[in-house]
């Protein structure tokens, strides 16, 4: 439970970054991911250092594109679960409200 937990939350970190997930789809990812390998393959075809350097980025940048995109799709699904959960929690209230009504104060008399 707790990864499921950390998961969702890193999932959401990356998705709540701006212009990261965009409405892209995975395929949009892959060929964005590609893009960059090809772009750090051209722009360091002589220097293996860099270019070593330039590919994580890529995997980063693929990576946090595809949370997002899995983000946008499972978002209804938390949404739903969510509403389901506060009702939930909403109703056991009502119910121990009825079970345990407050003792009514005396009129006149404080303390």
């Amino acid at each position: 439970m707790k990864w499921l937990f950390l998961s969702v939350m890193l999932t959401l970190a990356f998705a709540s970054k701006p212009g990261l997930a965009d409405q892209k789809s995975h395929d949009e990812c892959a060929n964005a991911f590609d893009a960059c390998l090809t772009d750090c393959n051209t722009r360091f075809a002589d220097d293996v250092g860099k270019r070593a350097a330039c590919v994580p980025q890529c995997s980063g940048s693929y990576a946090a594109c595809d949370a997002g995109v899995a983000y946008d799709k499972a978002k209804p699904w938390f949404e739903e679960k969510a509403q389901k959960t506060k009702k939930f929690f909403e109703d056991m209230i009502e119910d121990f409200k009825k079970e345990n009504p407050e003792p009514e104060q005396p009129e006149g008399k404080s303390i």
